[in-house]
């Protein structure tokens, strides 16, 4: 089974997926590419390149704009993570709400600083969830509400600032302000220091979008991707709104 989400919407495939009782996975590439794992009709596993999990499932896009669907019959086992109706439930609840929280921090690879718990040295709500074991949109969303009160301020750091990235077109060679992006990602300076010598944040960030959604992968790609769109949405709409 495959087509274009144009012609049948997501929700659509997904229901379609669950009553006919299918075992396999579901693949969806658009703009945020992810997958789902069915067992008898049921969600097992799902997310975003190699971010799995319930946080990654509630922080997809429920309805794409635009993208293709396919779906692979396989024989596969596993529990389901939540009955079906109960798992589109509270996504769809969270989708306006990961929009309204992102509309407020960016994503959660923001650094945010203030006189709040896990906060005060700065740190992104992806560190502070992870640390605390808590829910990554439950983090998100105290963060979000400390930002509108003032409590937490925007920091001009991301927790992907940090990442060693090899390009497969990497030279391997000296650092040299000017080259192409491909050719700097060498997995030796992480992507905050690209931006210190003076490479545009904004055009790291789109090229990096373009080069996941293409194919290149690292550890955390997917969240990495995920973030990277939330903050682009979030940057078109403040540039759109002034």
């Amino acid at each position: 089974m495959q087509g274009d989400l144009a012609d049948l919407p997501l929700l659509g495939v997904l229901e379609l997926v669950h009553f006919s009782r299918k075992t396999g996975v579901l693949e969806v590439n658009s703009k945020v590419p992810f997958n789902f794992t069915f067992v008898q009709g049921e969600i097992v596993e799902g997310g975003i390149l190699d971010w799995l999990g319930l946080d990654a499932i509630n922080a997809l896009p429920l309805s794409p704009e635009a993208g293709r669907f396919h779906f692979h019959s396989r024989e596969i086992a596993g529990q389901p993570i939540k009955p079906f109706a109960r798992l589109m439930g509270d996504w769809a609840h969270l989708v306006d709400e990961w929009s309204r929280v992102c509309g407020l921090i960016g994503s959660p690879s923001r650094v945010l600083r203030g006189n709040l718990s896990g906060y005060e040295e700065g740190r992104s709500v992806r560190a502070v969830a992870r640390q605390g074991g808590e829910k990554l949109f439950t983090v998100a969303q105290r963060a979000a509400d400390a930002v509108a009160s003032g409590k937490l301020s925007l920091t001009d750091r991301y927790a992907w600032h940090v990442l060693r990235i090899r390009h497969p077109r990497s030279s391997g060679s000296e650092l040299l302000v000017g080259s192409s992006l491909e050719h700097v990602l060498d997995g030796q300076h992480n992507l905050g220091e690209l931006i210190a010598q003076g490479y545009s944040e904004q055009e790291l960030r789109e090229f990096l979008l373009h080069e996941l959604r293409e194919g290149l992968r690292f550890p955390g790609a997917g969240w990495v991707l995920r973030d990277l769109a939330w903050e682009t949405e979030n940057l078109t709409q403040t540039a759109r709104a002034v």
